[in-house]
């Protein structure tokens, strides 16, 4: 599919396989559910008091035609994020209308949080999942949820936000309540220290990757990409076909990382958030 880059001034469905990107949608909303979730058509207000995540606490809207009334539905979203207490953000992809991003723009509405959507198709065989698991110093294995939170925030995670005890266990909560097949492994030295994590969702034929943690003492050593092949070794074996992530435009290491690996670009998408907050997280 052709890379969308997510300016706010171009056609959101210019070039764009929209169904694939809406398909890529839909399983972020199932891999990651948020707290408290209000509906209007395609309109989708996520919401996730003390979850620093922005994906949680965002609006997203999935059809880039759905945009009648639009001022007035804008109006009635940030009041349920006001009534909620989470600063509002507006998700931009290229299934948000233009309508929607022309009342952003009048406003002066800030532009952060760039992110780009990877792609790549997997199917791993089980030899070659044995082998990702066994090589190298660390010792690979499927871990429980609460394993796997320990050793996110024993590693540091992902940034150090993600590890404060509240936004631990508000990750908890969330990965608790997906309902399709979820894959956490963890890497572990000889001394049983954790040292590194992977969190992937099988969602239909789509395997998404969240959350790759290495601990900074095991970082240029591989382990990350070990990671991610033995996650994608497990979504190809539960049927997947198609493997997706985010990365952050600011991520160099990761960006690296998924470029070895054979992601290849897919779609951007950022936060816009309206211009009395704008240095919202």
């Amino acid at each position: 599919m052709n890379r969308i880059d997510g300016d706010p001034t171009a056609d959101p469905a210019a070039g764009a396989d929209l169904a694939l990107i809406r398909a890529i949608e839909d399983a972020n909303l199932n891999g990651f559910p948020s707290e408290r979730l209000v509906m209007d058509g395609s309109w989708l207000a996520r919401i996730s008091p003390g979850n620093p995540a922005r994906r949680v606490n965002s609006l997203n809207v999935m059809d880039p035609l759905d945009d009648a009334d639009a001022r007035a539905r804008l109006d009635a979203m940030l009041a349920v994020f006001a009534d909620n207490d989470v600063v509002f953000h507006l998700r931009h992809t290229p299934l948000t209308p233009p309508a929607l991003v022309a009342i952003a723009d009048a406003g002066g509405w800030g532009r952060t949080g760039e992110t780009d959507v990877w792609i790549r198709p997997i199917g791993v065989d089980e030899t070659e999942a044995r082998e990702v698991a066994t090589a190298g110093a660390a010792r690979l294995r499927s871990c429980t949820l609460e394993e796997f939170l320990s050793a996110f925030a024993a590693i540091g995670g992902t940034r150090p936000e993600a590890v404060t005890p509240l936004a631990v266990t508000r990750l908890g909560d969330a990965l608790q309540r997906i309902a399709v097949r979820r894959v956490t492994l963890l890497a572990e030295g000889d001394d049983g220290r954790p040292l590194g994590v992977v969190l992937g969702v099988a969602d239909r034929d789509m395997f998404g990757i969240y959350d790759l943690a290495v601990a900074p003492m095991a970082r240029r050593a591989g382990l990350g990409a070990r990671l991610v092949k033995a996650a994608m070794a497990r979504g190809a074996a539960s049927g997947c076909r198609l493997a997706w992530l985010q990365v952050t435009a600011e991520n160099g290491p990761a960006r690296a990382l998924y470029r070895r690996l054979g992601f290849g670009d897919g779609y951007a998408y950022h936060y816009r958030l309206p211009s009395e907050h704008p240095h919202g997280s």
